[in-house]
C-alpha cells in the first residue's frame, strides 16, 4: 500500500479479516428469521430485539467499510472517521439494548430507571465523545497526513463496565427467573468476555462484533425461540394471549375455535394415524390461522377475519373436514366456536369462557358462542370477583356470606335438635347466591377455605346465642370440602374459631364427603381423629352417591351417615332395591353409626325411612332451607 505509513506497532495490517462480519451478516439473517415466526406480541421486548438485530447488521457493515477504508491504498480521513464512529456507536448502543432488555424478564421497578437510563447512556457515550475530541485535538485515534496514530481507545473500559452491568442485574434478580435462565444468562456473558480476551491476545479484531452480538444471540434463544411444537406444529399456548391483547388493542375480528380431544397427548403419541390425520387436515384446511397447543393437550385455532371472502364459510369447511377426519379416527371430541366477545376484554378470561361452556357440553359436539353464554360467564367472572375478594380479605364476619339452615327431625325424641348449615352468597349486584352457582366455582380456583370457615365462625356465633336464650340443641353440622383437608393447619384453624366464639367442642358437626385418593383419605382420617377427641362429630355426606368405599368408611370413625336421597328414590322401586338400601342402614346401625336420610319430602317417604333403621330425618317435609336465625321456630327451650 503506497497511500499511507504504517506503523507496525500501532496497527497490525493482519488483524482483521472480514470473515468475522460476514458470519455475523448471515446470524443476522437467521434471527431475524426466529423472531419473524415467533408469534409474541410486538411488544417492548420484541422492539428492543428488533433494534438488537437491526443494530448488529449496521455495526458489521461499518466494521467492514472502516477496515476497508483504513487499508485503502489512498485513505480518505474523513471517510475513516465516519465509518469508525458510526460502527462504535452502533456497538454502544447495542450494549445499551442488551441491558434495556433484561428489564422485562428481570422484572426491573421503575423507581429510578430513568436515572439508570442516564448511566448507561453516559457509559456508552463516552468512548465515542472522546474519539471525536481525539480526533479534533490530536491524541487517541487520528490521521495525520498519512499516518495513522491509535495511542490508546477507552472503549474496551465502556465494554467491560457493561458487561459488569449485565452480571449485576442478572446476579441481583437472579431470584425473579428460573434457575436455567439464570445460568443460560451468565454463560453467553462469560464467554462473551472470554472471547474478547482471546482475541486480545492474538491481538485480533476480526471477531469484535460477533463477540458483541453473543448476549444478543442468548437472549434471543432463550426468550423468543422457536415457539412451534415438533409434534402438531402448534405455538404454545402462553403466545396465545398476545395474540389476543393484540386484537383486542387494535380491535381486529379474530374467530376463534377450541378443541378438546380425550387424552390428546397421549393419543399423538401412540396413535400414528391420529397424527397423520391431524397433519392432513391442518394442511389442508387451516391456511392462514395460528393453532395453539395448551399443556393439557386442548388445541386452539385462531384466525384472523379478513374483509374478502365469505368468512363463514371458510369456517364451516374447515369444520366439515374435522368432521371427516373423526369420522375415520372415531376419538371424542368437544368444539367450541367464537369471536372475540366485545364484553370480554381479559385475553385472560377467554380461556375460563371456554372452560365454562365445555363444561356442560357432551363428547362430539360442536358449540357456537351465543349471547347467553356470554350473560352466564359474566356472571359467573362476577361471582369469581367476589369469591377471589372475600378470601383475599379474610373477614370471618363477611356480610356477603350467608349462613342458612336446615333443621333436621330426631325419631327417637320426635323434635329438632340438630340441623345442617348452608352457605348462601349475598352479592350487591345480584343479591342472593345459591350454592350449586358458585361452590363448584369456589373449589375450581381454590377459593373454597375461606368461605368454610366464614360459615364455621357465623354458626358457631348464632349456637352461643341460642344457647344463652336457653335453646335446647345437640349441634348444627357444617360442610367442609375435601379441598379444605390440604391446609396442614385445618385442625387448628377449626378449634381456634369454637373456641373463640365460646361454645362446647360437641355443638358443632363436620360433614364430609368421601375421600377418593389415598392423599385425602389419610389426611381425612387424621383431621377427623384429632377433632373427634375434642368432641366434634362427623358426618358422612352424600352416601350412596357415584363413589362408595366400604373399607375406607369402616377406617375412619364417622358418627352419622347421611343416605343420599337418590337412595330412598331407588329404595321405594321394588322389595329387592328396599332390602338392599336397608340391609345398609341395618349394617351401619349395628356398628353404631347412627344413619340419616335426606330428602324426605312427604308421609310416604318418611314411613319409609322409619321402616330402614333411620334416626334422623331431612328434607322439604319438615322445612326448606331458611336463615339460621329463623332455628328459633324449630328448637325447643328448656323448660
Amino acid at each position: 500500500m503506497s497511500g499511507a505509513e504504517f506503523n507496525p506497532k500501532i496497527l497490525n495490517p493482519n488483524d482483521y479479516t472480514p470473515v468475522g462480519d460476514i458470519m455475523v451478516l448471515a446470524l443476522c439473517i437467521v434471527m431475524s428469521v426466529v423472531l419473524f415466526i415467533n408469534r409474541m406480541r410486538k411488544g417492548s421486548s420484541y422492539r428492543i430485539m428488533a433494534a438488537m438485530i437491526i443494530t448488529i447488521y449496521f455495526a458489521s457493515v461499518t466494521s467492514i467499510l472502516y477496515r476497508m477504508a483504513m487499508f485503502a491504498d489512498v485513505i480518505d480521513p474523513l471517510f475513516v472517521y465516519v465509518t469508525r464512529i458510526a460502527n462504535h456507536t452502533f456497538l454502544s448502543f447495542l450494549q445499551v439494548t442488551n441491558v434495556l432488555y433484561l428489564r422485562e424478564p428481570l422484572w426491573m421497578k421503575t423507581d429510578g430507571y430513568k436515572r439508570f437510563i442516564a448511566v448507561i447512556t453516559v457509559i456508552a457515550a463516552a468512548p465515542i465523545i472522546i474519539d471525536i475530541i481525539g480526533i479534533v485535538f490530536r491524541f487517541g485515534f487520528y490521521i495525520d497526513g498519512s499516518v495513522i496514530h491509535s495511542d490508546f481507545t477507552i472503549y474496551p473500559i465502556s465494554y467491560s463496565a457493561f458487561e459488569l452491568i449485565m452480571f449485576y442485574l442478572i446476579i441481583r434478580y437472579r431470584n425473579r427467573i428460573i434457575k436455567q435462565v439464570f445460568f443460560c444468562l451468565i454463560a453467553v456473558n462469560a464467554l462473551s468476555l472470554i472471547l474478547t480476551a482471546v482475541q486480545g491476545m492474538f491481538n485480533q479484531a476480526s471477531f469484535t462484533t460477533f463477540v458483541h452480538i453473543i448476549p444478543a444471540v442468548g437472549l434471543l434463544f432463550l426468550f423468543h425461540g422457536n415457539p412451534y411444537d415438533a409434534e402438531t406444529g402448534a405455538v404454545s399456548a402462553s403466545l396465545y394471549f398476545n395474540e389476543l391483547k393484540d386484537c383486542l388493542e387494535r380491535k381486529i375480528p379474530l374467530v376463534m375455535i377450541r378443541c378438546c380431544i380425550s387424552d390428546f397427548n397421549n393419543q399423538m403419541r401412540h396413535k400414528p394415524e391420529l397424527r397423520l390425520a391431524f397433519n392432513r387436515f391442518f394442511k389442508q384446511s387451516v391456511k392462514r390461522g395460528v393453532l395453539y397447543r395448551a399443556s393439557d393437550g386442548k388445541l386452539l385455532l385462531t384466525v384472523r377475519k379478513s374483509k374478502k371472502g365469505n368468512f363463514d364459510r371458510v369456517v364451516s369447511n374447515m369444520l366439515d373436514n374435522f368432521y371427516l377426519e373423526y369420522d375415520e379416527i372415531g376419538i371424542d371430541y368437544k368444539l367450541i366456536v367464537s369471536e372475540i366477545v366485545p364484553e370480554i376484554t381479559d385475553p385472560s378470561d377467554y380461556v375460563r369462557f371456554f372452560d365454562l361452556i365445555e363444561s356442560d357440553m357432551k363428547s362430539n359436539e360442536t358449540h357456537w358462542v351465543t349471547d347467553d353464554d356470554v350473560k352466564r360467564f359474566i356472571s359467573t367472572r362476577y361471582i369469581l370477583t367476589e369469591l377471589e375478594d372475600i378470601t383475599k380479605k379474610r373477614d370471618l364476619e363477611d356480610e356477603r356470606v350467608l349462613v342458612y339452615c336446615q333443621p333436621v327431625f330426631n325419631i327417637v325424641s320426635g323434635s329438632y335438635d340438630t340441623a345442617e348449615a348452608l352457605m348462601r352468597l349475598k352479592l350487591p349486584d345480584v343479591g342472593l347466591v345459591f350454592p350449586d352457582k358458585f361452590i363448584p366455582i369456589a373449589e375450581k380456583y381454590g377459593l373454597i377455605h375461606q368461605l368454610s370457615l366464614t360459615i364455621l365462625n357465623k354458626t358457631c356465633g348464632v349456637i352461643r346465642e341460642l344457647i344463652a336464650e336457653g335453646y335446647m340443641l345437640n349441634r348444627i353440622s357444617v360442610n367442609f370440602s375435601t379441598l379444605d383437608l390440604k391446609y396442614e393447619n385445618f385442625s387448628e384453624e377449626v378449634q381456634d374459631i369454637i373456641i373463640r366464639n365460646d361454645i362446647p367442642f360437641d355443638k358443632i358437626a363436620i360433614e364430609m364427603t368421601e375421600s377418593r385418593s389415598d392423599t385425602e383419605f389419610n389426611r381425612l382420617k387424621t383431621q377427623v381423629t384429632e377433632l373427634q377427641g375434642l368432641g366434634i362429630k362427623f358426618y358422612l355426606d352424600d352416601f350412596g352417591t357415584g363413589y362408595s368405599n366400604f373399607e375406607r368408611i369402616m377406617e375412619i370413625p364417622f358418627d352419622i351417615i347421611k343416605f343420599d336421597r337418590s337412595l330412598l328414590l331407588e329404595s321405594v322401586k321394588n322389595d329387592s332395591s328396599k332390602y338392599m338400601v336397608s340391609t345398609f342402614a341395618s349394617m351401619f346401625n349395628d356398628l353404631n353409626y347412627s344413619v340419616l336420610f335426606e330428602g324426605v319430602e312427604d308421609e310416604r317417604d318418611e314411613e319409609h325411612c322409619r321402616g330402614m333403621f333411620a334416626k334422623y330425618l331431612q328434607g322439604y317435609k319438615y322445612s326448606k332451607p331458611v336463615p339460621i336465625s329463623e332455628l328459633r321456630k324449630f328448637f325447643r327451650k328448656e323448660a
